[in-house]
């Protein structure tokens, strides 16, 4: 797939992390702008979360300790914080707002065996993992400035017996989307370089420009004064009175409001849900 640098300022550099996030932390970029996630999101309270840490390993453990039903309207396991971004909000999908995520099947680790995705993640990445409302456990997986969300089935893993965890694919029907998120996170753990400097691809630029024109709008800024920020003033000065730009520049606003309005959950999560729906 064909990458690309971005000409950016102290403004739009402020950007540049999305560039590696996966499809559901995109969602969760618009998701954290919309009035009725915020609004939701007003009553959470630190008691509603449990956090410790594992006595075995640097890992952070998560559980909720009430029931999580307005969250599960939004399609959340439970209700993140809006101020945190795509890399360090602790969001966790449920599996009918996000069917592709990737699973694991946790079995018995039998004497002498060990657990590939255990030693190869532990050392090397940050790992929290999320025990929901109704007792189902999920892992996020930080690393390379990648976020990568988990859902377990099988044995807990913070039961007393150790156990082994397996890549699994549960649906054939999404079968290629599937594997192509499991490629995405075996990114995460590969030996590929870590590039420091955004690539970014046609669909992440105009998502990332689309984020860039929420926060204008919330700002005070008109189209013209967008377009400004994100293309240049000296492009927008010999472009504007021409109908590309402003075209462009119209698309660009109704895409991003719509996604951040609840489109989010078809167009980046896979989801059959819309957002008046309950996708628990």
């Amino acid at each position: 797939m064909k990458t690309f640098t971005l000409e950016t300022d102290a403004f739009t550099a402020k950007y540049d992390y999305l560039w590696r996030l996966s499809e559901d932390r995109w969602a969760w970029e618009y998701a954290r702008r919309s009035n009725k996630v915020r609004r939701y999101a007003e009553s959470r309270t630190p008691d509603d979360i449990s956090e410790m840490q594992a006595p075995c390993a640097s890992i952070r453990l998560l559980k909720s300790r009430v029931p999580q039903t307005m969250a599960e309207r939004l399609g959340f396991a439970f209700m993140p914080d809006p101020a945190k971004n795509g890399f360090e909000a602790d969001v966790v999908w449920t599996r009918l707002a996000y069917p592709d995520q990737v699973e694991v099947n946790c079995s018995s680790l039998r004497p002498g065996q060990t657990c590939d995705i255990w030693e190869r993640t532990v050392p090397i990445c940050n790992i929290t993992h999320i025990t929901d409302s109704i007792g189902r456990e999920f892992l996020l997986i930080r690393g390379k400035g990648c976020v990568v969300q988990v859902r377990c089935t099988g044995l807990s893993l913070l039961g007393m017996e150790p156990v082994r965890m397996n890549l699994t694919i549960s649906d054939l029907d999404a079968f290629e989307r599937k594997v192509k998120a499991q490629k995405a996170a075996l990114a995460l753990i590969g030996d590929g370089p870590d590039l420091t400097e955004p690539r970014w691809t046609k669909r992440t630029a105009m998502l990332r420009n689309g984020l860039i024109a929420l926060d204008c709008l919330e700002a005070g800024l008109n189209r013209r004064e967008i377009a400004e920020v994100i293309f240049g003033k000296d492009r927008v000065a010999e472009d504007w009175n021409g109908p590309s730009l402003k075209h462009s520049m119209r698309y660009l606003i109704l895409k991003a409001e719509a996604l951040r309005d609840g489109g989010y959950l078809v167009e980046l999560l896979g989801s059959q849900f819309g957002i008046t729906k309950t996708a628990a």
